[in-house]
């Protein structure tokens, strides 16, 4: 029997990380969405597919109501014209604390690979994900 296409288990479905991607990427300079979802695309995260932009654009509307974002709107703007979003210090706090916890995430995660290697007396070469060998 075959997994399903969207099964967390793929790790296809890594939204979690969009918010330290996003924050990655304002860390530099203010970005409008569409240059957001753009560079999200080349993460590895998206296994070279690219991230959904609704999704993308609902999480920047999230992260901006909760301070971590700020929207650069100048007086001289055309009224039509793209807004671009930039790091509040709170964002840049948060991008910090996504280091640390990814770091202690990296630790679990690779003792829990090694337990499930041991129960399941794979070591991951054997089988992939379809099946296959």
């Amino acid at each position: 029997m075959d997994l399903p296409e969207n099964c967390t288990c793929t790790g296809k479905n890594l939204d979690r990380f969009i918010q330290p991607i996003i924050l990655s990427i304002l860390s530099d300079e203010p970005q409008t969405g569409y240059m957001i979802v753009k560079k999200m695309a080349d993460y590895s995260t998206f296994q070279g597919g690219g991230p959904d932009p609704t999704g993308i654009y609902r999480y920047l509307k999230v992260m901006w109501g909760k301070g971590m974002l700020a929207k650069e709107i100048h007086p001289n703007m055309d009224k039509g014209e793209t807004v671009p979003y930039s790091i509040t210090p709170l964002g840049r706090k948060c991008l910090v604390q996504w280091c640390q916890t990814l770091r202690e995430y990296q630790g679990i995660i690779q003792d829990l690979v090694q337990e499930l290697e041991d129960t399941s007396g794979s070591s991951g070469d054997e089988t992939q994900a379809d099946g296959s060998t």
